[in-house]
């Protein structure tokens, strides 16, 4: 069987090996998406805040994936059959950076708190999924390189379930203060622009 550098060889006529070149392979494959070129948006419930500039504090973002749960179905004697009986999503992780007055932790700490209640003298009390997550929702967008919108990913429902503690480090000098937030969402839809 022929190596790929061999049936290079014999397709070119070239007499040594062929190079790889990646020139070569921009040139085959095409303009491709890079990962650095996306925008984020949210929208929080009212009467938590907002956080100005938020595509340009989200650092990091990601496109959402989702997975058929399936059951196997032995058939009666042939080989076990997947039948699919539902559609999860994974959960969303945002990297936030802070600016200087917070606004990002609190933003996210205070839509925590409108979920669950804080300690106090209704501490624990756990809200209506219509108070804190109905209507709401994060935009990822994946752009080109002129800023164009390739396609949307917008997550409806959404709301936070986790926020990362944060470091306060001595030998951190050159760097800025950033924290991770989970959100969870009921169902996605994608938007070709």
């Amino acid at each position: 069987m022929a190596t790929l550098s061999e049936v290079v060889v014999s397709a070119t006529g070239a007499s040594k090996p062929a190079t790889f070149k990646i020139s070569d392979f921009k040139s085959s494959v095409g303009k491709l998406v890079r990962p650095n070129l996306f925008r984020a948006k949210i929208y929080g419930p009212p009467g938590i805040g907002s956080i100005p500039n938020f595509s340009f504090r989200c650092e990091k973002a990601e496109f959402p994936g989702k997975s058929v749960a399936t059951v196997d179905d032995p058939g009666g004697g042939g080989t076990t059959l997947k039948l699919p009986y539902d559609v999860t999503y994974n959960d969303i992780v945002l990297s936030i950076i802070c600016s200087a007055d917070m606004a990002e932790r609190i933003y996210f700490e205070n839509w925590i708190n409108l979920i669950i209640l804080p300690a106090g003298i209704r501490g624990g009390l756990i809200r209506y999924h219509s108070q804190y997550s109905r209507g709401q929702s994060l935009e990822v967008e994946q752009l080109d390189e002129q800023n164009k919108i390739l396609l949307r990913w917008v997550m409806e429902d959404i709301y936070p379930i986790a926020i990362s503690s944060m470091n306060a480090v001595w030998d951190e000098i050159n760097t800025y203060q950033r924290f991770e937030v989970t959100l969870t969402y009921r169902h996605y839809q994608i938007e070709r622009t």
